[in-house]
């Protein structure tokens, strides 16, 4: 009954930090708060929880780094001109019947690099949006495919906090785990670029607002060297080089277009990397500003306390009832089902892609345990459902976010094939 009641005062405080538009850090605080009296309550020294939800803590260590290095990262691509070059190379392959597998397509170039769908969609999936409306393009249609790419990369850039988290947390090599990823990834991308293709053609665009080409020309030196750090991070990862590495040379490459390229002082590319990039040109505003270490915060809380709670859940042993059940559907429909019934559920209940990748952890892992199976098997299963299908959850930040930046409906959802096609190719594959 107390583990009840420690649920539904953390359900609670979601329900209200999504209405009031705060973050999801303050309730998993609180709910941090009712399951260590819970643990208390039923026996547990108070100096034991501390040391499990540590214990839990550490193994989120990696992913802060990346986390940091990513906050620097989103700062530095947009004041180095990295994200405007591509923006303006994408917007001029665009013709009226391209229009849907270009934004696709564009999304997903950009997810790859930047690892973040919350990056993409207030970058790139902004100006797409601005560029469908000006045009007459069918809005839920280019929503769908800005949310099927945005999710592209968060299972395989090195960028990706929720890919270094996954692997954290099933106890895999990160690099190991994403070339999983790519092996799984071909034929789901493959049918979601016919089925664009085909909407393509069935909703074209009218025409092209070129005044954003000409603001983006204004705003920024569009030179080569801007290539540099997206080349930097594509490529470093195939040769073996880790994912904080390359992040990290990424980083000073775009440091070096700030303030080489467009002669940004070492003041304000400081200040652009603490509290993020604003342009001078009004224009660009809107569409460029954002990213900085101040961006972070919210997310480096949310990855600790979800890392505390499993620490303190795996030593207590508080969810030993439901993962039992999860553990017995596992046996019945197959462990990727499970995984999907685990993700949805988690998703749906927390709100929250990063604590739900946790927990799906959390609730699998003893079977794998059971099972003798490796840890890459647990973080591609995780990989393969929790993270793309957070996104189909209406009310999770996942969606809920992308969604409310583009000022869609969850309309769109249907049609953001990837994060649904990825998923059933893998159940297909699983039940081989």
């Amino acid at each position: 009954m107390d583990l009840l009641a420690a649920f539904g005062m953390f359900l609670l405080c979601v329900v209200g930090c999504m209405a009031k538009g705060l973050s999801l850090a303050w309730a998993l605080a609180v709910g941090f708060v009712c399951f260590f009296a819970v643990g208390v309550r039923r026996g547990t020294s108070v100096p034991a929880l501390l040391k499990m939800a540590l214990e839990g803590m550490g193994t989120s260590l990696k992913v802060l780094r990346i986390l940091l290095l990513l906050g620097l990262l989103t700062a530095l691509w947009r004041s180095g001109g990295t994200v405007a070059l591509f923006v303006w190379l994408g917007v001029r392959l665009i013709t009226p019947g391209t229009f849907v597998l270009v934004t696709f397509l564009l999304a997903a170039l950009f997810s790859l690099a930047f690892g973040s769908c919350f990056g993409v969609v207030g970058t790139a999936g902004v100006i797409l949006m601005t560029i469908a409306r000006s045009g007459g393009a069918n809005l839920a249609v280019t929503a769908g495919a800005i949310m099927s790419g945005i999710y592209f990369g968060e299972r395989l850039s090195p960028a990706s906090s929720s890919a270094a988290l996954t692997a954290a947390v099933a106890g895999a090599d990160q690099h190991d785990f994403q070339m999983r990823m790519w092996r799984d990834t071909p034929v789901p991308f493959l049918a979601t670029l016919v089925l664009y293709g085909g909407l393509s053609l069935l909703y074209p665009i009218r025409g092209v607002d070129v005044q954003i080409v000409s603001a983006l020309e204004e705003g920024f030196s569009l030179s080569w060297p801007a290539i540099l750090p997206a080349a930097a991070l594509l490529i470093l990862p195939w040769l073996k080089i880790s994912a904080v590495a390359s992040i990290a040379v990424s980083c000073v490459l775009s440091a070096g277009c700030t303030l080489l390229v467009q002669h940004l002082s070492p003041g304000e590319t400081l200040r652009a990397c603490v509290l993020g990039y604003r342009p001078e040109l009004s224009a660009l505003t809107e569409l460029m500003s954002g990213g900085g270490l101040i961006s972070m915060v919210s997310v480096v809380c949310i990855v600790l306390l979800s890392c505390a709670y499993s620490g303190m859940f795996n030593g207590t042993g508080l969810l030993a009832p439901v993962t039992g059940r999860v553990g017995a559907l596992a046996g019945k429909i197959g462990l990727f089902g499970a995984h999907v019934a685990a993700s949805f559920g988690c998703s749906a209940l927390f709100c929250n892609q990063t604590v739900a990748i946790v927990m799906s952890a959390q609730l699998l892992k003893e079977e794998y345990r059971r099972r003798e199976l490796p840890a890459i098997e647990l973080a591609a299963n995780i990989g393969n459902s929790t993270i793309n299908l957070a996104g189909l959850v209406p009310w999770a930040i996942a969606a809920s976010v992308p969604l409310t930046t583009m000022e869609v409906g969850a309309a769109a959802l249907p049609l953001a094939f990837y994060l649904y096609l990825l998923p059933l190719w893998c159940w297909v594959q699983s039940r081989r």
